[in-house]
This record gives C-alpha cells, sequence and structure tokens, in this order.
C-alpha cells in the first residue's frame, strides 16, 4: 500500500521540477555544487570535471570514453560495446560509487555500474573524484566516486542541437538535445538512439566479429520552476533501452547460438532546495526500477529491481569560516529473481551523518565527516573522514597546494551476495578499510604558458573483502575471506600554450602506478602476496590539442600495463601491455560542427578482458547542428 502511494505521489508530480537560486546576501557562488555534493566539503581530494568539448566529442559514446580520456582509471570491457566496468585505485567495480543527480545508480544486485549501458548523450555534466573519501555520497566507494549530473538554467536562449553520427562496422547515432526557458520555468531535453552491427574484424584471425550487435535509446528530461528567489523544484526522469548480443570470446565465433540481454532502466527524481542567510536545506525523493532480460540459448532469465530513495540535508552557516551539514537517507528496495530464497530481495538502509567544513586560517581548509548506515543483519562501522589544504605559497604566477585525507569506508554486500538461492549468506560482513592519501598541485603561469601539475600518493587496506569461492562440498557460496592492499602513486600534468589570437595548444598526462596485493586468504595461500588480477601496475595517457581558428586537431594515446587473468599470477595467461592512438580533426562555425575520429590508427591488436577482441583501425564521422531562438 505504501509503494502504491509513493507511486501515485510520482505520477502526479512528475511535471514539477526546479533548480535552486543563490541568496544573493550569501557568498556562495564561489561553492562547486554537483548534484547535491558539494566541492568545498572534500578539500582533501582531487576533483576532475571533464571540459564541456571533451563531453561533445564523445557524445555518441558511452562515458567510458570520457572517464578513459580525463583520468588513468581502468575501465575493463568484455568486448567492444558490451559490459563495461571502472575501478580506481586498485580496488574492483563494485567498490566504486556512481550517483545521478544526488542519487546512487549502482546495481544493487551486482553492486556495480555498467557505463556500457550510459550514452555520453544524456548526461549534462561528469564529476570524477579519486579516493574513499568521496563515499559521502554513497557506500562502497572505497576507490572513487563517478558524479552525473543533469541540470537546467534559468537564463537559457531556447535552442535545440541536432547531432549526427555514422562510424564503421554500421554504427549511427543520432541524438537532439533541446533547452530552454520563460518565466520561472527552465527546460532541458535529450533524446538519443544509436546501434552498431559491431562485425569487426577479429585481427588474430581475420573473420569478422559474429553476434555483436547492439542498439540504444532513451530520453533525459529536466525541467526546473523556481517558487521564489530563495527557493526552488527540479524534476527529472531518465528512461534507458539497452538491446545487445553477448559478444563471444575468440574461439567461440563460430557459434550459431546467440545470447543477449536487454536492459531498461528508468529513474525519476523530485528535489526541493530552499536557502536563506542562516542555511541551505535539500529534500529529495527518486523511484527507480531495472529491468533485465538475458536470453541463452532456449533459456531465459529476468531481473527487476525497484527502489526508493529520499534523502535530507541541511547545511547551516555557523560563521562566515565555518559550516556544519546534516544529512539522512533512506533505501528501500524490492528485487525481484527467481534465483533469490525465499522472502529475500527486500530491505531498508537508513544513512546518518555529518559534516563540519572551515578555514582555520588564511589559506588553510578543513571537513571533518562522520556516517553512520543501519541495515538488519549487517555489521556496519562508523566511517569517518577528515581532509585539508593548505596553500602553500600563492603569488600572480604561482600557486602551491597540499592536500591531505584519511577516511574509514565500507561496502555492503549485494542482493546476490546475501540472498542467492541456497547460497547467499544474509549476515555477511560488509567490506571495511582505511584510506590514507597526499598530493601535492600547482598552478604556474609565465606569460602566456599555463602550466598545472599534481602528485598524489594513496594507501587503501580492504579487510572482510567478500568473494565468491567453493566451500568444502565445492558449492560456491560469498564468503569475508580476503584482506588487501591497494597502494601507488598518481601524477598528472597539463599545459595551456597560446600562440598569438589564432593558435592555441592543449596538452594532457595522466600516468598511474599501483600494487595492489593480496595480503591474507583464507580460500587460495597462492594468491597472497600476488597483484589483483586485471588490475595493471602502469596506466597512463596523454592528449594533444591544437585549435587553429575554426579548426582543431587532437590526438590521444593510451597505455595499459601487462595485467594478470589468474589469481597465481601466471605469465602464460597474463595479457600484454598495449598502447592506443586516436586521432580527431574538427571544424566549428555557428551554426555548424564538424568532427572526424580515426581510433587505434596503428591497427593495434589487443585485449581488455581474456578472450575478448577488440576493433582495429576504425573511422567515426559527426555532424552538429544548432537551432537557436529568440526569447
Amino acid at each position: 500500500m505504501r509503494l502504491g502511494i509513493v507511486i501515485l505521489f510520482w505520477v502526479l508530480t512528475l511535471n514539477i521540477y526546479a533548480q535552486i537560486p543563490v541568496d544573493s546576501a550569501i557568498a556562495l557562488q564561489e561553492v562547486t555544487v554537483m548534484g547535491n555534493f558539494e566541492k568545498q566539503f572534500l578539500p582533501g581530494n582531487g576533483i576532475i570535471i571533464p571540459k564541456e568539448k571533451t563531453l561533445t566529442f564523445y557524445q555518441s559514446d558511452n562515458i567510458s570514453e570520457v572517464l578513459r580520456q580525463q583520468s588513468s582509471i581502468h575501465i575493463k570491457e568484455y568486448g567492444n560495446g558490451m559490459l563495461s566496468t571502472i575501478a580506481f585505485r586498485g580496488t574492483n567495480a563494485s567498490q566504486t560509487s556512481v550517483l545521478w543527480n544526488n542519487f546512487n545508480i549502482n546495481s544493487f544486485t551486482l553492486g556495480m555500474t555498467d557505463f556500457s549501458l550510459i550514452p555520453t548523450q544524456a548526461i549534462g555534466e561528469i564529476t570524477i573524484i579519486p579516493g574513499s573519501g568521496s563515499s559521502t555520497g554513497g557506500n562502497g566507494a572505497f576507490g572513487g566516486s563517478v558524479l552525473l549530473q543533469n541540470d537546467v538554467d534559468f537564463n537559457a536562449i531556447p535552442a535545440i542541437v541536432l547531432s549526427q553520427q555514422v562510424g564503421s562496422f554500421g554504427q549511427y547515432s543520432t541524438s537532439i538535445n533541446a533547452k530552454s526557458s520563460f518565466d520561472n520555468w527552465a527546460f532541458d531535453t535529450r533524446l538519443y538512439w544509436g546501434k552498431s552491427d559491431n562485425d569487426f574484424e577479429v585481427l588474430p584471425t581475420g573473420q569478422k566479429q559474429n553476434n555483436a550487435y547492439f542498439e540504444r535509446k532513451g530520453i533525459n528530461q529536466t525541467i526546473g520552476y523556481q517558487i521564489d528567489n530563495r527557493s526552488s523544484l527540479k524534476a527529472a526522469i531518465w528512461y534507458n533501452d539497452n538491446f545487445r548480443e553477448i559478444q563471444p570470446v575468440i574461439s567461440n565465433n563460430n557459434n550459431r547460438i546467440i545470447n543477449n540481454q536487454e536492459d531498461k532502466n528508468f529513474r525519476s527524481i523530485l528535489n526541493y532546495e530552499y536557502a536563506d542567510n542562516s542555511g541551505k536545506l535539500s529534500m529529495g525523493s527518486g523511484l527507480f526500477q531495472d529491468e533485465m532480460t538475458y536470453r541463452q540459448d532456449h533459456s531465459i532469465s529476468y531481473l527487476k529491481v525497484q527502489r526508493i530513495e529520499s534523502f535530507a540535508d541541511y547545511k547551516y552557516y555557523l560563521s562566515n569560516q565555518h559550516q556544519v551539514k546534516f544529512s539522512a537517507r533512506h533505501n528501500y528496495i524490492q528485487a525481484q529473481n527467481e534465483s533469490y530464497q525465499e522472502g529475500g530481495g527486500k530491505e531498508q538502509r537508513y544513512n546518518l551523518g555529518v559534516q563540519l567544513k572551515g578555514e582555520i586560517s588564511e589559506g588553510i581548509d578543513y571537513a571533518v565527516h562522520l556516517q553512520q548506515q543501519l541495515m538488519n543483519g549487517v555489521k556496519i562501522p562508523l566511517s569517518p573522514y577528515l581532509g585539508f589544504s593548505y596553500e602553500m605559497w600563492r603569488n600572480q604566477q604561482h600557486q602551491i597546494h597540499i592536500k591531505a585525507n584519511t577516511s574509514f569506508n565500507y561496502r555492503l554486500p549485494t542482493l546476490n551476495d546475501r540472498y542467492w538461492n541456497e547460497v547467499g549468506n544474509p549476515v555477511l560482513n560488509a567490506e571495511t578499510g582505511w584510506n590514507k592519501e597526499i598530493s601535492l598541485t600547482s598552478q604556474h603561469q609565465w606569460d602566456m604558458l599555463k602550466l598545472r601539475s599534481s602528485v598524489t600518493a594513496f594507501h587503501n587496506q580492504v579487510e572482510n573483502w567478500i568473494q565468491w569461492a567453493p566451500d568444502s562440498n565445492n558449492q560456491w557460496r560469498p564468503r569475508n575471506i580476503k584482506e588487501v592492499i591497494a597502494k601507488g602513486l598518481e601524477m598528472n600534468l597539463s599545459a595551456n600554450f597560446p600562440l598569438g589570437n589564432e593558435v592555441n595548444i592543449e596538452s594532457g598526462v595522466q600516468y598511474s602506478y599501483i600494487k595492489s596485493t593480496v595480503i591474507q586468504s583464507e580460500v587460495n595461500q597462492n594468491e597472497v602476496g600476488k597483484q589483483l588480477i586485471y588490475t595493471p601496475f602502469h596506466k597512463g595517457n596523454g592528449t594533444i590539442s591544437v585549435g587553429w581558428r575554426q579548426f582543431s586537431l587532437d590526438t590521444f594515446h593510451q597505455l595499459t600495463g601487462k595485467v594478470y587473468t589468474t589469481n597465481n599470477n601466471s605469465e602464460t595467461f597474463a595479457l600484454e601491455s598495449f598502447l592506443i592512438s586516436d586521432l580527431g580533426i574538427g571544424w566549428k562555425s555557428k551554426p555548424w560542427q564538424l568532427a572526424g575520429r580515426v581510433k587505434n590508427i596503428f591497427n593495434k591488436e589487443y585485449q581488455v578482458y581474456s578472450g575478448y577482441a577488440m576493433p582495429g583501425r576504425n573511422y567515426q564521422l559527426s555532424i552538429q547542428y544548432q537551432i537557436n531562438f529568440n526569447k
């Protein structure tokens, strides 16, 4: 009955939307707000926000391409356009938090997000936050968080952007983005459709890839309503439908059996915000439904997860230098899966938190968080965070900061871990661990040359690591059996060098060294001291972009070091390192924009996941036309 009432409420309120205005009496313009996730409460963390140019360039791809280009995150792909997961800093995919407009969209059955299901066309802004301090947005972020945001602009000039792309292997993509505002209303509409035959040449054999077709379509609608100069509403609906054949491994490429999977995701949210001289109140609720139908040979598996998530935050200004924020969140989850134990798949989760941030003295910022999550049957410890940023040096040409943070984090067992028929364990402990990091960042300017750099050292220890392993009866079941330490270095360098008024050169390099090893294992002593599977020691990328008048030339190079595919780090089954290079060229003259791209220009044979082929050299061409309307 309660669920029905909430659903009825959503049906009646789906057309009410908004975004909060800033009270002119409060100096909030300097606060970067991402969804309801505020940069100011993470002074000890580095934050990456890809440029709008990057999102436009990769608009017909899924957001894995954006993440790959903007950071040294390792992305694991089970074939081209297939399941795509990411891992920060030597952790696994289920230890990454993914939020959309401040709501968790990780799969509650698997505990992770498949980024191949999220087209860049559907998202307005992407934010990458390495480090477990980002767990203030949700549980499980040992490695980091990815924040997806769709907003509205109350001053937007009505416009429609039409985009079309064609590419190798029967790839087509179409999208429409319409924005407008009038009176107290603002709208942002995104429609998209794309497909690919995905029949590329498998380089080791010379055969065409079979059974790898995929297609996606969807709509993302955001509407805002400004109630008055202090309060507003915002609502959004995102429907995504993705169909794909499951790409077989190379050895089974000629198999006539076609397995396929269809994912349907419906997400709807309603947020209210109020701000005055004393503080800011944010409240929101969301209704989510994820469906997956998997067809293998003559069998069909169906899974549906319905969820209602609500939150309330209140930020109080203690003084001009200090703020405190109180937060509460509730998740009601109901899953339908024939493989679950009777009565399984239904649970409620509660989260309470408090955050304090401020400025100790000029140039020294701090933040302290405490978070407690509650769920029946699972022991969850209190999760603290302490971070600070110190401005060591500043003048007109140079800035140097040192940042550091430490935090205690956790990851709850997934629904599969807890309720899988006969083997699930409802009383599994949450994964827990301490994260520590310190970084040095700098900005320099000499005449026209601008340089930015950062070096970060991190150490992440995870206990009660959940792994499915056989018991004494050779029955596979989830258990808390591992302790893992992931440590390493991250380095970033970017430069901007304009040559006169018509030429501009931008370049960037990201590199990470990661040693992620098993310290203790209750099942397999052969993996103790070994690198985690599919975790490269070395990962990096580099970009060079040259702009001249209306033209641009871009190159992108991605290095992935050797990865082990077995727990004992067998060299026989290891995947060798590879370097992939892309080349892009663009032309822009309002209202037109043209771009062409050559991917894997050296036709390199490589595998990201053992046995799954990736395409060689291929091409993409896109055209974009913008129609502006006078208000």
